[in-house]
């Protein structure tokens, strides 16, 4: 079974539930992380890269949910 990243907002529901309808009629294995999950260590690196490499293509859903998170730069 092909599997396929997406990268989402945890505050956009209605496009993962879109999606996960989408690909449950096929044989592509979704595999969804939220986004606000990974800087607060919920999700590791090493989780997000193994589920990267496993994954045939990868999709980032940037919505404004995502463009309104507040983020930090250092250096």
């Amino acid at each position: 079974m092909a599997q396929i990243f997406i990268s989402h907002s945890g505050k956009d529901k209605n496009l993962r539930d879109f999606f996960s309808n989408i690909f449950a009629g096929t044989k592509v294995k979704a595999i969804f992380e939220e986004f606000e999950k990974i800087p607060t260590g919920r999700v590791t690196s090493e989780k997000i890269i193994r589920d990267i490499e496993g994954s045939k293509a990868m999709f980032v859903i940037l919505s404004q949910s995502v463009q309104m998170y507040p983020t930090r730069e250092i250096g």
